[in-house]
């Protein structure tokens, strides 16, 4: 049954470009709710700077960017393609996500759920 369930995604996908493809939006670093210096003594200002405008963004940037090729696969029917982009795109959305968690919440994680 699941074999059966794979085998019709599989075919789904390759029949031609999705709805989804074309719904897909751009990622965003949003701004910090809170002065880069707000956490001193604990984390230094230029220290959260650098990590939300460099570390931040490259997850921001990085999860753009495999959407963008995702979404090329997807119009191109190219499910080979599409299959490679699955660990770009849960490491760069999933640290895009984790970071944004932290940003709304230094304690993390509960404003996300």
């Amino acid at each position: 049954m699941l074999r059966a369930a794979a085998n019709r995604a599989v075919v789904a996908l390759a029949s031609g470009p999705s709805k989804r493809a074309a719904q897909m939006s751009t990622a965003v670093l949003p701004d910090l709710p809170y002065d880069y210096g707000a956490l001193q003594p604990a984390i230094s200002g230029e220290i959260m700077e650098l990590h939300h405008k460099k570390h931040h963004q490259t997850y921001v940037n990085n999860l753009n960017a495999t959407l963008d090729k995702l979404s090329e696969a997807e119009r191109k029917g190219d499910l080979g393609t599409m299959l490679a982009l699955q660990g770009a795109l849960n490491f760069n959305g999933g640290g895009a996500y984790r970071e944004t968690c932290s940003v709304c919440n230094p304690g993390m994680l509960r404003c996300c759920a």
